[in-house]
């Protein structure tokens, strides 16, 4: 099952359940994630629904040091599992009990941005930066958060710092393609493109349908690039 699907599959449940979180709520939930393998997230939910708890884990204030990394996991596993509120709820549980670290922040603006609050989301991409600033992931989805709001130059500012930091990073390629060609700049876009490729970019199918590099399509160095990497379209 898809993240995309999973997460639909989610938002109808939680709709049935009119926001009533009751433990044959979670049971629903957990056996929804079994289906979609997400197995460890599943037993977490499962869990608390046996145990009727009002929240994931203990008031954080009384959080021993095991409690407070096992809380920070239960989260990332909850992210993976398309969860997003709950490992919000985890997550910031985890800092507020003083795990106070660049993975925490920058798990939480990944977190914050699939629920699309890009403020949040940006604040703790910044706080992550602030903790670790030779992060260069921390970049990558700084740029792919202002560039929702709209700030592309900022989104390129965000990239190449990221490729200042590790110059071999295709992902980091790709989303300079991305916003250039979104910004009109199609040669140095496809100058980019050319990179991501050499480096390694894979994700040939998304490539060929993302929005992002429409105003690349028509292009002949595109076609070549394409037909050079993945001889199939040839």
């Amino acid at each position: 099952m898809s993240p995309f699907l999973l997460r639909e599959e989610i938002q109808t449940l939680r709709e049935k359940r009119q926001g009533v979180l009751s433990p044959e709520y979670y049971r629903e939930l957990s056996d929804l994630l079994l289906t979609a393998g997400k197995i460890p997230a599943a037993m977490n939910l499962l869990e608390h629904a046996l145990l009727n708890r009002e929240r994931f884990s203990p008031n954080p204030s009384v959080l021993g040091l095991e409690e407070v990394r096992a809380c920070f996991r239960r989260g990332l596993e909850y992210a993976d599992a398309c969860l997003y509120e709950e490992a919000a709820d985890c997550l910031i549980q985890a800092l507020e009990a003083g795990y106070d670290t660049f993975e925490t922040h920058y798990c939480l603006a990944g977190v914050y941005k699939s629920l699309g609050n890009l403020n949040l989301a940006g604040q703790h991409c910044r706080k992550s930066l602030e903790h670790y600033p030779a992060f260069s992931p921390a970049f990558i989805l700084l740029g792919s958060i202002v560039k929702l709001e709209g700030r592309l130059p900022e989104s390129i500012d965000a990239v190449r710092q990221a490729l200042s930091i590790d110059p071999d990073c295709a992902a980091a390629y790709y989303d300079l393609a991305c916003y250039l060609a979104l910004a009109g700049d199609r040669e140095p876009a496809l100058d980019a493109l050319e990179q991501a490729l050499a480096k390694g970019f894979e994700d040939l199918e998304w490539l060929l349908r993302d929005p992002d590099l429409d105003s690349l399509r028509k292009l002949l160095r595109y076609e070549l690039l394409l037909r050079f990497h993945n001889p199939k379209n040839g």
